[in-house]
């Protein structure tokens, strides 16, 4: 009986042997399996080992073991390693797509778009059936190449494929960079029905109802993009900015402060709250924000010009007229930052300031807020013939509008009150201003000693 097992046992092991030992490393019985279990529990260092004894027992000629090793390069960064293994995967065998998969997306992270593009061109040459994989792939390399008609056309073909929530997703992506926003919603609509689709789809289809002017829809999409990832950012801060819309300061600040937490280096979240805190009238910790926002991203025009509002409700205008310098010079075209460009120009006392307003004017002529502020201008220049003229302008603008902004009617009339009082002709003006009914509390006004004198 001991000799019938140790013939037994024999046996077994030069089946193993010569298993092992076999050509392509394919066979039932390999350690792919191994190779595979490591690699996914992430021990890398092991999996690298393991790879290179059993190129060293298949004279080099292992392919699965060329795949993981390149993956496991591919994951470290090292790309170009990474495609002399896959490249090595497919000298082995020329006509598995896999490996050339990887190519293409190797290739991708390189930003060699068109190069990864014929790359999955030829792997999808090389496969059986539709791959909606390959399909998705295209698609965003055909967005990275500037042509959207090709990777509509990929990502249609990506979700008949049964691409899934990626692959609709990506369609309303594309659809919404050709500015064909219905499009984009249907397709929208189409994964939400279809698929249960994750947090970040959730968050993207609710900022998009939100800017197709629809927020009952898009309060729903942005509450269940929250329930289910509390970290989302995305969410967060749409459904910030709807609360903020809405006046309700509090709630936009806890959703604020959620998205930092998710994400402590997102600009907009830190302008966002800043310009919150400063509705709440903390000014010394609203600036802060601002002041990070605007250091994390020099170069954003929105937040230079955030910072230059901020500054000038602090009465520091000299400030203010440097951060929104700034921002005129990232977006020339901007109208509201060239206003204020003339506010705090006027707050010091420099005479370019009617130069900004006219630039303001010239910008954005059709607007009744520039068009107020322009006419009080005038007024507090002693100009009042041209103030009352603009101040005719703003009303005819007011008239045109079917809801009149309450705020700049208000405003309006006590500006015309103020130039009555000065001696003004404003007998074309009356019955001419909109009615609205305006309630301005005390606590508006911000006392001068609040503040330090700017440093000039």
């Amino acid at each position: 009986m001991a000799v019938m097992v140790q013939t037994n046992n024999t046996a077994t092991k030069r089946r193993k042997f010569s298993i092992e030992n076999s050509s392509d490393g394919f066979n039932s019985g390999s350690l792919n399996w191994l190779l595979h279990a490591r690699y996914v529990r992430g021990e890398h260092s092991l999996c690298l080992d393991l790879a290179d004894d059993l190129q060293k027992k298949h004279d080099n000629k292992h392919r699965y073991a060329h795949y993981i090793k390149g993956a496991v390069l591919a994951d470290a960064g090292r790309l170009q390693e990474a495609l002399e293994r896959y490249h090595s995967c497919l000298r082995l065998q020329p006509q598995d797509p896999e490996p050339l998969k990887q190519v293409a997306k190797c290739l991708s992270r390189q930003h060699r778009f068109q190069l990864s593009h014929e790359a999955y061109l030829e792997a999808d040459k090389l496969t059986k059936h539709p791959d909606p994989d390959i399909y998705c792939a295209l698609a965003e390399c055909s967005w990275n190449l500037g042509e959207l008609g090709r990777g509509v056309e990929w990502a249609r073909s990506a979700v008949q494929a049964g691409g899934g929530e990626r692959a609709a997703a990506l369609l309303a992506k594309i659809l919404l960079a050709c500015d064909d926003i219905p499009g984009a919603l249907s397709a929208y609509d189409q994964a939400l029905t279809m698929h249960a689709c994750g947090a970040d789809t959730l968050a993207a289809a609710g900022a998009l109802r939100l800017r197709a002017g629809d927020p009952r829809r898009a309060f729903q999409l942005l509450g269940a993009a929250l329930a289910q990832q509390p970290t989302q950012h995305a969410a967060a801060l749409a459904l910030a900015a709807m609360m903020l819309q809405h006046k309700d300061v509090d709630a936009a600040l806890a959703r604020l402060k959620g998205a930092l937490t998710a994400h402590p280096t997102c600009v907009a979240a830190h302008a966002n709250l800043g310009m919150a805190l400063l509705a709440k009238k903390k000014y010394i910790a609203a600036l802060t924000c601002l002041q990070r926002a605007s250091w994390a991203a020099p170069l954003s025009a929105r937040a230079a010009h955030d910072l230059g509002v901020a500054l000038l409700v602090c009465k520091r205008p000299a400030s203010a007229f440097c951060r929104l310098a700034t921002a005129a010079a990232l977006q020339p075209f901007q109208p509201y930052t060239v206003l204020l460009i003339g506010i705090a120009l006027e707050r010091l006392g420099d005479s370019r300031a009617d130069a900004a307003y006219s630039r303001a004017v010239a910008l954005a002529n059709d607007d009744p807020l520039i068009r107020l502020n322009i006419a009080g201008r005038h007024a507090r220049a002693g100009r009042l013939t041209e103030a009352v003229e603009e101040a005719e302008v703003t009303a005819e603008l007011l008239q045109r509008e079917e809801r009149p902004d309450a705020q700049l009617a208000s405003s309006l009339a006590t500006l015309l009150e103020l130039l009555r009082e000065a001696g003004a002709e404003l007998t074309r003006l009356q019955g001419s201003v909109p009615q609205a009914e305006v309630e301005v509390a005390a606590s508006d006004q911000i006392d001068d000693d609040q503040f330090a004198p700017d440093e000039v």
